[in-house]
């Protein structure tokens, strides 16, 4: 479990925020390398994913818009009822659609 003082820095490094009628919010992330994301519900950190998901390893996203595509993708999914989990090729046009 995280100290109060280092999740207070951590949201710190949230970026660029988007929502639009959702009660999900989607922040990136800078993490050691590239970039990571958060989704928020309200004002709670439902999801930290410094990573991309189903990738084997820990890679990062190379960019702030990569890792918001990618969250964005998930409170998407969220809005819907849908679970947050996400598939390579889910991941893959969601960065296509560049």
């Amino acid at each position: 479990m995280m100290q109060r003082g280092a999740v207070a820095g951590w949201l710190v490094l949230c970026l660029s925020c988007t929502s639009s009628g959702s009660q999900f919010t989607c922040c990136a992330m800078k993490v050691s390398g590239g970039y990571g994301y958060v989704i928020l519900c309200r004002e709670d950190t439902l999801i930290c994913q410094p990573y991309v998901p189903a990738v084997s390893g820990k890679q990062v996203f190379v960019t702030e818009r990569e890792a918001l595509k990618v969250g964005q993708l998930v409170c998407r999914k969220l809005d819907k009822g849908r679970p947050p989990t996400l598939t390579r090729e889910e991941i893959s046009e969601a960065l296509r659609d560049e």
